[in-house]
């Protein structure tokens, strides 16, 4: 069964296919354009430089339809205040389907139809974009070990050297492209630092028992958190020598690491529709 619902950037859900809230068109949200920049060739043809996507206004029709007078207005007023404040603090709410986002505002509301007696209402959504994929995250776990001792050798060439306190691990890349990610290094851990494919993703701190640290390559910062929830910008605390931002290309990828250090690496699949069933 399909899943749609919008998710407020205080955490509350407003499901758009029960209880009460019924999505009449959802096809409307998948909706998307390439835009283009041209140059001027030679005899006047045209040359595309470059294509890109801006954020986009996309209708979404609901129907209302409740048991009786306090759920209708119940109903109304969630969605209301969801909707309301996510604007009003300029933080974007997300809309889910079958497990891929789109991160948007709802920033325009008309209704028809009204009938009082059944209480009941079409109420239609103007959905605008912040970032115009779909985002799935897809997450893989290196959990941390303490067999540190001896050397290793493989009968494979894996390109660099290596003993036995590192680990030799694969992660797979099946999106369109490259990705974004999120990679998550946990402590206790000093100089904490993974390669992938070759590329090192390294931070200059120390992790006691119980903090992390975040590198987020789309909104390109990075944040320590503390036991209690306490963050920290660490930004400044990167690799500088090595592009801590790249994105991890498309297929199959080595993952070197010391055995010692636990990571998440959260590779986000962009697409411009989601998984429609």
């Amino acid at each position: 069964m399909m899943s749609l619902y919008y998710e407020a950037s205080d955490g509350t859900i407003i499901d758009f296919m029960s209880g009460g809230i019924y999505a009449q068109n959802p096809e409307t949200l998948v909706a998307s354009k390439w835009k283009y920049k041209t140059v001027s060739g030679i005899n006047g043809l045209a040359k595309i430089k470059k294509f890109y996507k801006d954020a986009q206004e996309l209708p979404l029709k609901l129907s209302i339809m409740a048991a009786d007078a306090e759920e209708f207005n119940t109903i109304m007023y969630r969605m209301h205040r969801a909707f309301e404040r996510d604007v009003r603090r300029m933080r974007p709410g997300k809309i889910w389907w079958n497990g891929f986002c789109l991160s948007a505002f709802i920033t325009d509301n008309s209704y028809s139809d009204f009938e009082e007696l059944f209480e009941s209402i079409e109420k239609t959504l103007t959905v605008t974009t912040v970032y115009p994929y779909w985002v799935k995250e897809i997450e893989t776990r290196f959990l941390a070990s303490e067999d540190t001792v001896g050397t290793l050798d493989f009968p494979y060439d894996y390109g660099f050297d290596y003993d036995n306190s590192e680990a030799v691990e694969i992660i797979e890349n099946d999106c369109i492209e490259s990705a974004n990610f999120k990679i998550i290094f946990y402590g206790p851990a000093r100089e904490p630092k993974v390669t992938i494919n070759g590329h090192d993703y390294a931070l200059h701190t120390e992790l006691t028992e119980g903090e992390y640290a975040v590198v987020d390559s789309t909104v390109k910062k990075i944040f320590k958190y503390s036991q209690i929830g306490e963050q920290e910008n660490i930004f400044n605390s990167r690799e500088r020598d090595s592009y801590i931002f790249k994105k991890i290309p498309e297929g199959t990828n080595t993952i070197l690491r010391s055995k010692e250090l636990g990571i998440d690496i959260i590779i986000f699949d962009e697409r411009g529709e989601p998984e429609w069933i």
